[in-house]
């Protein structure tokens, strides 16, 4: 495993950018709340008493989160359902807010392929916005102790195992269900199933 060598895409260059106007120590003070805040996005609950129009909510009611960006600058809103698990809600913020800082169009204006697309890559941003490369390492030198699993990545970046899998496979090209040292380097570990 090559831990030097690191290929920047674009949507991690978004999401760095991002991160830039924080001075985050560690990957758990990552505040979805506060970084919407400071671009200015608002975030509503994804209940029909918040829409103006019940004929907007009615062709959303079934989705967990939708964003509307506004047609100038990285601002707009964003709906989450109420009583989510802190875990999935911050999934969904980020990928929301990465809707708003990204695409400047309504997904209801889009075809099936486009949403997709978008769908990709706001998922996309939103991983590297949730587990930037920086605080990755931490988890490298951790593994030199001790075998580190996607479990241990999931809890330290706030994130699902779900999400981390995805997250690693950006970096690896292949599943990775954790890390462990073996004569002095360090191995990706994917369980046989």
């Amino acid at each position: 495993m090559q831990l030097l060598a690191k290929n920047i895409d674009d949507w991690e260059q978004r999401a760095n950018k991002v991160l830039s106007h924080f001075h985050y120590q560690y990957a758990d003070e990552i505040d979805l709340y506060h970084i919407c805040w400071r671009y200015g996005i608002i975030i509503k609950p994804l209940d029909q008493n918040y829409f103006t129009h019940t004929e907007d909510y009615a062709s959303i009611k079934h989705l967990k989160s939708y964003s509307i960006p506004d047609k100038i600058g990285r601002r707009g809103t964003i709906y989450i359902v109420p009583g989510l698990d802190a875990i999935e809600k911050r999934m969904l913020l980020a990928e929301e807010f990465c809707h708003v800082y990204a695409h400047q169009s309504s997904q209801f204006m889009t075809d099936k392929l486009m949403l997709n697309k978008l769908e990709c890559q706001a998922k996309r941003m939103a991983a590297y916005l949730l587990m930037p490369h920086r605080f990755l390492k931490e988890i490298y030198v951790a593994a030199i102790n001790e075998p580190v699993l996607v479990s241990d990545i999931a809890d330290h970046f706030l994130v699902s195992e779900e999400f981390a899998h995805y997250r690693l496979e950006l970096i690896y090209q292949h599943k990775v269900d954790g890390f462990v040292q073996i004569r002095e380097r360090l191995w990706s570990l994917e369980w046989i199933r």
